[in-house]
């Protein structure tokens, strides 16, 4: 069977740190734009190994952002609009003229916050289950990252924590094959680590729960200029259909939503057929 493309890898300097970033590129040219994924806080460029191949034909470059995988932490700058700004030093150093960033739950904040930064090259955002929290549910989750695990002796606890701990469906195949994508695995042990200390998500929680958080998907929306293409897990507790009905009445024109009945906050690990499709007839229709 013919390879439907490869994996590169490397480090590129960004916002004078080292940002690591994996490159998925199809085997033959692509008509689509390329996409920058961007994954959540409690992972790393990983959860998109088997979306990105699912797909194929979509490049799709995903890097660890600041503080998670391989990437440096700079210790400071825990806004989205430092996030986003890593975005666009990424795609400078990728030469890469116009592009889509697709975000997965906080980083929905970062792609739109890139895209209200820099209406001329983000050509469209990809939103995937976004979260939309208010004081209350920010301090909540400043709370809930104090007590969670940071490793497991084995990958079958991992899974056995995620499928507990998460809503939606989560096929055995395709749980397992995300976890060995996120976690780090200790060959010494055996354990299977989470890809951050503590001190860094509890920075950033700190940061979303405090006055100058601007972790506000609305917020951004209203900025932007481009269409949106949002996810939202049917049985998602981040994403409910209010917050849903509020961001769509704040994206521009053109936006559109896709609600996967059986997912959760990870809709391309529990519907990754829906996710691929709707995402290709998405960016088929940029220009």
């Amino acid at each position: 069977m013919r390879s439907k493309g490869g994996w590169y890898a490397g480090f590129e300097t960004v916002s004078n740190f080292q940002m690591f970033f994996r490159d998925w590129r199809p085997a033959k040219k692509s008509s689509f734009l390329p996409v920058i994924a961007l994954h959540g806080s409690l992972i790393q460029s990983g959860m998109w190994n088997a979306m990105a191949e699912g797909a194929g034909s979509i490049r799709m470059i995903c890097p660890d952002q600041r503080g998670f995988g391989r990437t440096d932490d700079p210790g400071a700058g825990d806004a989205a609009a430092d996030f986003a700004r890593d975005v666009i030093g990424l795609a400078d150093a990728l030469l890469l003229d116009r592009f889509v960033v697709m975000g997965h739950s906080f980083a929905a904040s970062i792609a739109l916050a890139a895209a209200s930064i820099r209406p001329d090259r983000v050509a469209a955002t990809v939103l995937m289950d976004p979260t939309v929290r208010d004081v209350s549910g920010a301090n909540a989750n400043l709370e809930a990252s104090r007590s969670r695990p940071m490793e497991f002796e084995d990958i079958a606890q991992a899974q056995k924590f995620i499928t507990q701990s998460e809503e939606g469906n989560w096929p055995s195949a395709r749980t397992r094959r995300f976890l060995s994508d996120v976690l780090v695995h200790d060959g010494a042990n055996g354990a299977w680590r989470v890809p951050f200390e503590k001190s860094r998500i509890l920075r950033l929680r700190e940061f979303q729960a405090s006055s100058a958080s601007d972790y506000d998907p609305v917020f951004w929306a209203q900025r932007t200029k481009c269409p949106s293409l949002v996810f939202r897990g049917g049985e998602s507790k981040r994403f409910s259909k209010n917050s849903e009905e509020s961001l769509m009445d704040a994206l521009p024109m053109k936006s559109r939503v896709v609600v996967c009945a059986r997912a959760g906050h990870f809709p391309s690990v529990s519907e990754p057929t829906i996710v691929q499709r709707e995402l290709k007839a998405f960016l088929a229709d940029l220009k």
